[in-house]
């Protein structure tokens, strides 16, 4: 059963992320306009996927007509971070049944993790399924409404409008809510270091480069200060 008041804040707490998705989403329904899919194929493609950077990644590779390997292995490179969310975000799921497991799964996004995952760090008491169920089911139903809306527009939004401001306004709303104390800052400035590097990496592996060498770094300055402060108490 899910705990109706820890779903309202699993909503309240990605509302203020609503203004970056929604021109996201906008921007991945009209590409998939621009490149020449069918409505059904661009909702069940959003419905499928279900994640922004892999949806814009196909519908660049479709237009370049690529190979179907090739598509689908560009997408699970760059959904390759979901497994590490999954793996910080386990703990805190476990004993609840497995439909629940592959549910949430399915739907959390980078927003909704990291807006859980420091929940759940402050909230010990939380109704942890509840309220990630009502944060990720939130950010599903704008991002699928509005990747329709973007498909009905089609050519009709201009590029010069710049809608494209939201991706990256997105990520940074979620980096200065989700960063604490300086294994945080270490593990930002790394996997950014880190991305930049590799960037011209072929498909997009950089990016999962990036977030292993984040939370490589994070978690090891994190315990060298734990170890500082243990030291320090003994003296």
């Amino acid at each position: 059963m899910i705990n109706k008041e820890s779903a309202i804040r699993g909503f309240k707490s990605v509302t203020p992320l609503i203004i970056g998705i929604i021109p996201f989403a906008l921007i991945s329904g009209i590409t998939a306009a621009n490149t020449g899919l069918s409505l059904g194929m661009t909702l069940l493609m959003s419905i499928g996927i279900f994640a922004g950077a892999s949806q814009l990644a196909v519908l660049q590779l479709i237009s370049n007509n690529a190979h179907v390997l090739v598509i689908i292995y560009t997408a699970l490179i760059i959904n390759l971070r979901m497994m590490i969310y999954s793996l910080s975000i386990a703990p805190y799921l476990q004993g609840i049944k497995m439909k629940w497991k592959a549910l949430l799964a399915y739907s959390m996004t980078d927003q909704s993790y990291a807006i859980s995952s420091v929940h759940f760090l402050n909230n010990p008491e939380e109704d942890y399924k509840s309220f990630l169920f009502g944060a990720s089911l939130t950010l599903w139903i704008i991002w699928q409404v509005n990747t329709i809306a973007g498909y009905l527009m089609g050519s009709i939004i201009p590029p010069e409008l710049g809608l494209d401001f939201g991706i990256p306004l997105t990520f940074i709303a979620i980096l200065f809510k989700g960063v604490a104390g300086w294994p945080g800052y270490i593990a930002i400035v790394t996997s950014g270091i880190v991305a930049v590097i590799a960037s011209s990496l072929p498909m997009n592996i950089g990016l999962v480069l990036a977030a292993i060498a984040g939370i490589a770094a994070g978690t090891i300055s994190e315990l060298m200060m734990s170890n500082e402060g243990r030291s320090s108490g003994r003296e």
